[in-house]
């Protein structure tokens, strides 16, 4: 049995198989009052004796809320933040109550809980806007992007950026707006109620933008939009019609707005590559991009950037294979080392083939540099250089040129992942050792030392010895065997 749920009438006569559909009714009064108090004050038993003053001005909000759960859980949420008889009467008496055009309009309630949300939340949740519906995001996908839409700030040298971001994370949980979920690989994430993200989308869209076939051609574009996102769904592309007026729908947006003032770019959909050439002739004249992700590319960059080269402002770039048979004979190019301003670089779902990353040093702004294998960490020449950098998957010792010497290692202060190092039988001296200064990478979170197995030069009391000047710092997460030796 498969039971559908929908908002819109004219869905569920559809695909209904019965003579009749149900229609889910608000929640009663006294259910609807419940679920509220649970919502500002937890599990108390008797939640008013606490607050009395509160309890007349609560019972008149609740009434404003037409039994609608989601209001409640985000009016309640906003409400429990400050307990006073001032702040709920403001709450009350707030004009937003008066937009509500019926009782099945949740929207004011909903646009009342935004309104009180910090600036730097509100930013954070405003570029939400440009992704699908129902889009599962995990938290470090989060974190990534505002860091690269240059939104995160830490007026505490000793907190780094990544702590700040997941602290607003955790702050949109806890006012209602993100909900945390189980993804279907198992894996934590993060989801936003539709009509949640429908809320996003209008307070947004004076500059967040996201373009799919349904509204391609009827939707109003702001002259100053800075970010677009394009959404390409199979349907699309299988239906011949449909494809065609979207390709028309596309090719018409190059004049009716600015695609040179465009910050943000995002591509979504495993057959969006079918549009590459009209994205190509589209994306011309994009050269002030700061911010791309293309989810289902089956092309290289080249194809719908013919200017990448000319992208100097990219401070963040994500790219993710549609995942076809052919995407092995495609290739990240070399140029990405000339993006200075780089911050993320997450390649991690890209099932094609890399250039060179010998010179990904250059990039001296990069914090995360994701990618599917070790050795393209290891290749980095003058690691040291990346001080920003978060994870070092692999770093592998030589001797015969400075550019791999652990001293490398004790510039990289922000590392907050893992760090690998590798071909530790190279090393000649306890000193030599110490340099890596692993005692003071208080955010690391795993470590992995390594010996080549068919090392010729076996010395348990030296490697013991070098083993005692990597010790690391106690903050370090995993228990000790984690960071025992690997020889291999």
């Amino acid at each position: 049995m498969v039971i559908v749920t929908t908002r819109i009438p004219g869905v569920a006569n559809m695909v209904r198989t019965v003579d009749h559909s149900i229609e889910m009714e608000h929640l009663g009064p006294e259910d609807i009052l419940s679920f509220f108090e649970v919502c500002v004050f937890g599990d108390q038993q008797q939640p008013w004796q606490d607050h009395p003053e509160l309890e007349d001005v609560g019972h008149k909000i609740v009434d404003k809320l037409k039994g609608f759960p989601l209001a409640a859980k985000t009016v309640g949420r906003l409400l429990r933040n400050q307990l006073t008889f001032d702040h709920w009467t403001r709450i009350l008496e707030s004009k937003e109550w008066e937009s509500q055009a019926s009782d099945n309009d949740i929207m004011p309630a909903l646009k009342l809980s935004y309104d009180y949300l910090p600036f730097h939340l509100q930013q954070c949740l405003s570029y939400c806007a440009l992704f699908p519906e129902d889009y599962e995001f995990h938290a470090e996908e989060l974190v990534h992007l505002w860091i690269g839409l240059g939104i995160l700030h830490s007026d505490d040298q000793k907190k780094r950026i990544e702590d700040v971001g997941l602290c607003y994370l955790t702050d949109l949980v806890n006012q209602g707006f993100f909900k945390k979920n189980v993804s279907s690989f198992g894996s934590p994430c993060y989801t936003i109620h539709d009509l949640l993200l429908e809320l996003v989308v209008k307070v947004s869209s004076y500059e967040c933008l996201s373009i799919s076939s349904s509204n391609v051609m009827s939707i109003q574009i702001p002259p100053y939009v800075r970010h677009l996102s394009i959404i390409v769904d199979d349907a699309d592309v299988k239906d011949t019609m449909t494809f065609e007026n979207y390709k028309r729908g596309l090719q018409a947006l190059e004049k009716r707005f600015e695609v040179q003032n465009l910050h943000t770019l995002m591509l979504f959909g495993e057959y969006h590559a079918n549009f590459s050439r009209v994205f190509h002739g589209l994306f011309l004249e994009a050269r002030a991009l700061r911010t791309v992700f293309l989810s289902g590319a089956s092309y290289n960059v080249e194809d719908v950037f013919p200017n990448f080269l000319k992208l100097v402002h990219l401070c963040y770039l994500r790219i993710k294979s549609a995942g076809l048979d052919d995407d092995e004979g495609l290739c990240i190019s070399s140029v990405l080392c000339r993006f200075y301003h780089l911050e993320v670089i997450d390649l991690q779902g890209w099932k094609g083939r890399f250039s060179s990353t010998r010179y990904m040093s250059n990039l001296v702004k990069l914090r995360h540099f994701i990618v599917p294998r070790e050795e393209l960490h290891s290749d980095i020449f003058e690691v040291g250089r990346l001080k920003f950098i978060n994870e070092l998957r692999a770093f592998r010792v030589t001797q015969e040129d400075n550019v791999f010497e652990l001293s490398q290692l004790g510039k990289l202060a922000n590392i907050g992942g893992l760090l690998g190092i590798y071909n530790l039988e190279k090393v000649h001296s306890e000193e030599e050792a110490t340099e890596s200064k692993l005692i003071n990478k208080s955010h690391m979170k795993e470590l992995i030392l390594g010996w080549d197995v068919r090392r010729s030069n076996r010395d348990p009391k030296f490697e013991e010895n070098i083993l005692e000047s990597l010790v690391p710092h106690i903050n370090l997460q995993l228990p000790k065997k984690a960071f025992a030796p690997l020889y291999r």
